[in-house]
């Protein structure tokens, strides 16, 4: 009797052991894809090291207040406060580092009703992955994606807005959204 008591007492002590084990593993994992997927944080702006590699193509309206990587509050008018590009550039932007990423959200000119017509790529290894297409896109444009690895994403302008042949960026941002399954 006494020795049933002591193998069961080493064998739960056995499997607790296991169990700690794998809880720590599970941790280091959660950590390692929190540190990868950016904390879940916003990965395109100033603080995070991003650049606007397609600068001199690209026009800052406002100057450092024209960057769609910034923070602060938002002073848009006609003539201030955007990123822009014309007909067949593109904007592009470099993350310091690769991330693995599901979401972009852009934030485009919206001080009337004007449309545009863009395409959307992620960029890793040099290898450009078209993520979204339309010719209506408006306001604020939310693009999920399967997650993936991510260097750069380049956004073109096939062929302007409803008002002029130009794209303008306000606001952008990418993160890795937890997908919840209800």
């Amino acid at each position: 009797m006494k020795w049933k008591t002591f193998i069961i007492l080493v064998t739960l002590l056995f499997l607790n052991t296991q169990l700690e084990a794998y809880q720590i593993c599970q941790k280091k994992q959660a950590k390692f894809r929190s540190i990868i997927r950016g904390d879940y944080q916003n990965m395109l702006n100033y603080y995070r090291g991003v650049v606007i590699s397609s600068k001199l193509q690209n026009g800052f309206a406002g100057g450092l207040q024209g960057s769609s990587l910034r923070d602060n509050i938002y002073m848009i008018s006609g003539i201030y406060g955007f990123t822009a590009t014309s007909i067949g550039n593109s904007i592009i932007f470099d993350l310091q580092q690769q991330y693995e990423l599901n979401t972009l959200k852009i934030w485009l000119w919206d001080q009337d009703d004007r449309v545009y017509r863009i395409k959307v790529y992620l960029i890793y290894k040099d290898i450009e992955t078209k993520i979204y297409e339309s010719n209506l896109a408006q306001t604020i444009v939310t693009i999920t994606f399967p997650s993936q690895q991510v260097q750069k994403f380049k956004i073109y302008n096939v062929n302007g807005n409803t008002y002029n042949d130009g794209l303008h960026i306000i606001k952008i941002e990418s993160f890795y959204k937890l997908e919840t399954k209800i």
